[in-house]
């Protein structure tokens, strides 16, 4: 979701925007799909803890907290005080402190049964990704030069025990989701990056395998009862492998590329803004083609708002704390 690279990779920019946009859709009572976007966001993560790490690995964790928490805490707070003084504006989230504290310390929070959503409910996915950043960094200092081999192997024991301990309590039943092995995917896709890069023959019978690989990959493994590691993060895995070796030559349109920066931003506050607007204009009341235009407008005021709060508070936050506590 949210990384900062020092040399990005604009395909996987453009990944990440497509990946948030996809999310987006699953908000938008006219689309309703596009689930997997989290998925793909999974296994980007893993491919860049890799990628940032193999030349710098110093101050790994320092550097994630900086750059997921400044704005999550942000909008976590921003949310809780709408459920304290405008209720109406949001859906389910009540103003409850245990709940807030929990939600700004990455703990999972039973509420009342019907989940681990935090206040920004969309966090959940930032749960799984704190603890992949501690295993990722305990592999870092254990095994440097084999950390994807390591962090795997991590991942695995952290699976099987929370697996074995779920039903004595909620914090184990949460983190007892093979959603982890998405990671190991990511991180699996840079050591494929890093030896055949510049490397495979790219044409139009390659583009045709990698595009038919992935469309069988999605209706088959989503037509069996397979887990979602496997459902999704499969054809997530090939989304990748795509975009990495076979859309990495284009030259992406500018906007793709900021929107790709601002990903982080549409993924965690695109539903509050889709639900204001629906509630406050009432747009499913109108028929499908209003809606759609509705749908489109809504759309563009998150790009627009994610954007302009990545340039002017996410950006130079996540620049400030690294210059005073890193540089």
């Amino acid at each position: 979701m949210g990384v900062g690279l020092q040399n990005k990779i604009d395909s996987i920019q453009v990944l990440r925007f497509f990946a948030a946009f996809s999310v987006m859709m699953v908000h938008l009572p006219i689309f309703e799909f596009g689930i997997w976007g989290v998925d793909i966001f999974f296994v980007i993560s893993g491919f860049i803890m890799m990628y940032v790490t193999e030349n710098n690995e110093k101050f790994f964790l320092l550097k994630r907290i900086f750059r997921i928490v400044p704005l999550y805490w942000l909008l976590t707070l921003g949310v809780f005080v709408l459920a304290i003084f405008v209720p109406e504006v949001l859906n389910n989230t009540t103003a409850n402190v245990d709940h807030l504290i929990k939600s700004l310390f990455f703990i999972p929070f039973d509420k009342n049964g019907t989940g681990h959503f935090p206040v920004l409910f969309l966090g959940w996915t930032l749960n799984f990704e704190v603890i992949f950043y501690f295993l990722f960094a305990l592999s870092l200092v254990i095994f440097k030069e084999n950390r994807m081999i390591a962090c795997s192997i991590f991942i695995i024991i952290f699976l099987v025990f929370n697996k074995v301990l779920s039903e004595k309590n909620f914090i184990f039943e949460t983190y007892a989701n093979d959603i982890f092995i998405e990671f190991i995917f990511g991180m699996l896709l840079f050591l494929i990056w890093k030896k055949f890069n510049n490397k495979l023959l790219i044409n139009l019978s390659s583009h045709l395998i990698c595009l038919t690989l992935l469309f069988v990959a999605v209706f088959i493994l989503n037509y069996y009862d397979f887990s979602r590691s496997i459902s999704y993060g499969v054809p997530s895995f090939i989304l990748a492998i795509y975009f990495l070796f076979f859309l990495n030559h284009l030259k992406f349109p500018k906007i793709l590329i900021s929107l790709g920066d601002a990903s982080y931003c549409i993924y965690l506050l695109h539903p509050y803004i889709i639900q204001f607007f629906y509630k406050i204009l009432k747009i499913n009341e109108y028929n499908i083609i209003i809606e759609s235009i509705f749908t489109m407008i809504i759309s563009v005021i998150v790009f627009v708002f994610s954007l302009l709060i990545y340039r002017y508070i996410e950006f130079p936050v996540n620049h400030s704390l690294r210059k005073r506590f890193i540089s």
